[in-house]
């Protein structure tokens, strides 16, 4: 077992990257995508947060989530999102997510700024 501690604070700014298992190209179907936009909207209906930012590439997705003052249970929130989909997908037997997610807590302005700059840069340089 990893000795990794993720870092949380109530109502933090985070960087995220989520990755499909095997690195399949899922999100590369439109028709996915909307799945995966539905566990985004059915989990913040449930258990609010923002999304400033987010890309969705066809194997993996990198976003921003400002969580709400007095609340850093981003875990359980990326666990709704990917079961969501994971149930969507029930039918074609294969693992959907890589375990885990990566995590940045957003520590000042200039952090921001290079994380968004990720975000916006990020598919122009992979794809």
């Amino acid at each position: 077992m990893s000795d990794y501690k993720r870092m949380y604070r109530k109502g933090g700014l985070y960087f995220f990257t989520v990755v499909t298992a095997n690195r399949r190209p899922i999100f590369g179907e439109n028709a996915n995508v909307q799945i995966l936009r539905g566990g985004i909207r059915d989990v913040m209906e449930r258990r609010p947060f923002k999304i400033p930012a987010m890309v969705v590439l066809p194997d993996h997705l990198h976003c921003l989530w400002e969580l709400p003052d007095g609340d850093d249970d981003y875990s359980n929130r990326w666990k709704m999102i990917k079961g969501y989909v994971s149930r969507r997908f029930a039918g074609t037997n294969k693992k959907i997510w890589q375990p885990r997610f990566w995590e940045h807590l957003i520590r000042d302005e200039r952090d921001l700024e290079k994380h968004l700059d990720y975000i916006h840069f990020n598919p122009v340089t992979v794809w």
